[in-house]
């Protein structure tokens, strides 16, 4: 159980970066890091 609540907090955490990234002009840097989770972890959900 606190294995699913820690990757829970890990995707909302990715999630807020992301969005952060995004919010200061780094989309490009987004997108990379985004396809990089992708790859290693699969296809992320919002």
């Amino acid at each position: 159980m606190l294995v699913a609540e820690a990757m829970t907090e890990l995707v909302q955490a990715m999630g807020e970066l992301d969005a952060l990234m995004r919010e200061l002009g780094a989309d490009e840097v987004a997108d990379a890091q985004r396809q990089l989770l992708n790859e290693a972890f699969g296809e992320v959900k919002e």
